[in-house]
């Protein structure tokens, strides 16, 4: 299939061809599924289209290395001047996967461009390690227990896979909170949003900086165009995301 160099989407945006061949590759992977039977999510509501980046992407390298592209390159347009270097958390377990990817994605752009830097990680935890080991916080760091987050060295960010109404936000925000990292002011990353009232939450809720790469019915969108799912599946995802909101 020969892909468009590039797609202008309903949000406005204009998707690039790394963008399409990302979207082409998750489609091919599993990764992002249309079904003419709904699948219920974990808000409860029912869909036609599930966002796994799970076993999936780990499972493909090229579809992971794309991804964490994505999100690195995602990471520098978005770093303000007052940023230190940027350090991806990602949410367990989708999100962290996607944000080693990113890091090792931030060193192989270095090397073609030595202007771009380099990124770091981290690993959360889903629960805590409460029997060996010196390490019994919520995220594997340098700091020791007693200590916390490095400010002045990173800039923080929580990185996730797909967020519906935020909840995976919220909830993980809360433990990054108990180990001393600043949940609020950490620029929070969706890799993929639903576009069912997971920002606006967010927002509302103090969150200062949330950024996405792609949002739900622009790659609708861009599979209607490629021909991967039904043209109508654009028209579902508009009914589903104006049904359910949620505040």
């Amino acid at each position: 299939m020969r892909l468009p160099d590039r797609l202008q989407v309903p949000s406005g945006m204009t998707l690039a061809l790394r963008d399409i061949q990302l979207l082409n590759e998750a489609s091919a992977s599993g990764s992002i599924v249309y079904s003419d039977k709904p699948f219920t999510l974990a808000s409860g509501i029912k869909s036609n289209v599930y966002v796994f980046f799970r076993g999936d992407a780990t499972d493909n390298p090229t579809l992971l290395n794309m991804a964490g592209q994505k999100i690195a390159r995602t990471v520098v347009e978005n770093t303000l001047p007052d940023d230190h270097q940027q350090n991806l958390i990602g949410l367990p377990t989708a999100g962290t996967a996607l944000a080693i990817a990113a890091s090792m994605a931030s060193v192989e752009i270095h090397r073609q461009d030595t202007n771009f830097p380099l990124i770091a990680s981290r690993v959360m935890r889903e629960k805590l390690k409460v029997t060996h080991g010196a390490n019994d916080q919520w995220v594997n760091g340098s700091e020791a227990a007693s200590q916390p987050p490095n400010l002045e060295k990173y800039t923080f960010w929580a990185v996730d896979n797909v967020a519906t109404n935020g909840e995976t936000k919220f909830k993980q925000a809360e433990r990054l909170e108990e180990n001393g990292y600043p949940s609020k002011e950490m620029p929070q990353l969706i890799f993929i949003d639903r576009q069912q009232g997971a920002v606006a939450r967010l927002k509302i809720a103090g969150f200062k900086r949330i950024v996405v790469c792609y949002n739900l019915l622009d790659i609708t969108f861009v599979y209607g165009e490629l021909g991967l799912w039904p043209k109508s599946a654009v028209k579902l995802v508009e009914d589903e995301i104006a049904a359910h909101q949620f505040r």
